[in-house]
């Protein structure tokens, strides 16, 4: 993990309503820090902290039960940043999480509460449809397939506009791993398989990317959702793009991708895949060693994504201007929109 960027040393976890544990390592300070906390990035209250954090970690109660929580450290030399839980812990969501806090080069951040990204959302309770309600998503911008909605539907509340971008499940159309289920049981090459798609997703998907990336400048103000099945491949590689056109660093975007490896549920979802790509096998055993390598999160699935973009275009920043259409004052805008 490149601990570059401070946010990536910093942790928030809800315990229960109104209670949060806040840690942090000495990368950040060794100092007592001032924590203060709000109701939305933009409301936190600085006149009072809430705890006085010693060494590196603190329990905050905050005065009201925010729908979501927001907190300022502030360090002894009065430096301050904004975090919160990276996890969005709706009740039935997959890998539903915030991209915000990320440094990018000019010393910005990504807004907290302004980019989601989630994999699908068809098991939100009546808990957790409150609870996406509240987050303000104006947007959902969909890479799944018209056929993979309707098995893995959600009406979800405030009716979002849905953008919908359409990647296929598997190289050129959603089969793909079906015919590969069918003729194989070795892991092994459902791993290779695995590669061979995120380097078309670099290779040959840009058309795609590019509808992305009019959506997230074009898309009326407030909060937006990337979405698909599983929240990690389709979704992974639109959020590193998305976070790399903002101007973070690499070593952070992979940091963000290789938190679904904490985060994706694989446990609750074999059933599902199994079923989504009609896995059949001597016993189960072998079917779940057989999806696994689709359930997993690898370094060397967006290394391969972005290793296919820089033999393609030569760069992301090229990908991104000549594939993406992307100009610098495109690229402007997007950083205005989604950066403080």
């Amino acid at each position: 993990m490149s601990t570059s960027d401070l946010i990536q040393t910093i942790h928030v976890e809800a315990l229960e309503p109104r209670r949060h544990r806040l840690s942090w390592d000495h990368t950040f300070t060794s100092d007592p820090v001032a924590i203060f906390g709000g109701a939305s990035p933009t409301e936190i209250d600085t006149s009072r902290p809430l705890a006085i954090g010693a060494v590196t970690t603190a329990t905050v109660l905050t005065p009201t039960d925010f729908p979501r929580a927001y907190f300022q450290l502030r360090r002894a030399d009065g430096a301050g940043l904004i975090v919160a839980q990276r996890q969005v812990p709706l009740e039935g969501s997959t890998n539903f999480r915030d991209l915000g806090g990320y440094a990018i080069a000019d010393g910005r951040r990504v807004r907290w509460g302004r980019l989601f990204r989630s994999g699908h959302l068809s098991r939100l309770t009546a808990t957790g449809l409150a609870q996406f309600a509240a987050l303000n998503i104006g947007t959902v911008c969909d890479f799944r397939l018209a056929e993979e909605r309707l098995a893995e539907s959600a009406v979800l509340p405030n009716n979002p506009v849905l953008e919908t971008i359409g990647i296929p499940p598997g190289i050129k159309d959603r089969f793909f791993f079906h015919r590969l289920f069918a003729t194989t049981t070795d892991p092994a090459a459902v791993l290779d398989a695995v590669h061979q798609l995120l380097r078309s997703f670099g290779r040959d998907l840009a058309p795609h990317f590019a509808r992305m990336f009019d959506v997230l400048l074009n898309a009326p103000e407030g909060p937006l959702l990337l979405n698909c099945s599983a929240g990690k491949e389709r979704t992974g590689v639109g959020a590193a793009l998305t976070l790399l056109a903002l101007g973070v660093p690499r070593p952070t975007v992979s940091y963000d991708f290789m938190l679904s490896k904490q985060y994706f549920p694989i446990a609750s979802e074999i059933d599902r895949a199994l079923e989504k790509y009609t896995v059949r096998a001597k016993d189960r055993e072998t079917a779940v060693k057989l999806i696994m390598p689709l359930l997993e999160t690898r370094e060397s699935y967006l290394d391969a994504a972005l290793t296919a973009i820089d033999e393609r275009y030569g760069s992301d920043a090229a990908f991104l201007s000549d594939a993406c259409d992307l100009n610098a004052t495109k690229l402007a805008r997007l950083r205005d929109r989604y950066t403080d």
